[in-house]
């Protein structure tokens, strides 16, 4: 990613995560608002179907942002050993997008479950992926601690100071 300053490489990157995040929570809102109004109808209507189709969409949610949350914990570590700011920066903004779209795919799972079921709980499982997303998302702060930054590094990026 081409950067000229700390403050835009936050402001490229925040821009994208919440374009990222806005698309399926504008899904999730329309089907749920049309599945309330009667629009839609709902495919899977069986108790056992629909307990299944929860449990899958769950079990798949977590599963993958489980993985991704350690994968990039490990990638990390290795990121944080690397030399110049510029190059740990790059690597860590892919490595945020990479969250940011995975919690993205969950919601869209999510939002699939609650098209074929019209079951409620799929809101709660879409806010749980929100409140991960949430705590995965990229700030200053959150980028010194997991990139281990120190000194003039860590103050550069904190108070988005010189320019690269």
């Amino acid at each position: 990613m081409k950067f000229n300053s700390i403050k835009e490489y936050f402001y490229k990157l925040n821009n994208l995560c919440y374009v990222i995040t806005l698309v399926p929570l504008g899904i999730f809102i329309l089907l749920y608002l049309k599945m309330q109004k009667g629009e839609i109808h709902v495919v899977v209507q069986k108790g056992e179907q629909v307990l299944i189709v929860q449990v899958a969409a769950f079990v798949l949610s977590a599963i993958a942002l489980t993985i991704v949350h350690l994968v990039a914990k490990k990638k990390i570590k290795t990121y944080s050993k690397g030399l110049g700011l510029g190059d740990k920066m790059d690597k860590y903004y892919y490595l945020s997008l990479g969250r940011i779209m995975t919690g993205a795919l969950a919601s869209v799972v999510v939002a699939i479950g609650l098209l074929l079921t019209g079951s409620e709980i799929f809101s709660v499982f879409f806010l749980g992926i929100l409140l991960w997303m949430t705590y995965q998302w990229p700030t200053p702060k959150r980028m010194c601690a997991e990139l281990l930054l120190k000194g003039d590094e860590r103050e550069m990026v904190l108070y988005k100071r010189e320019s690269l």
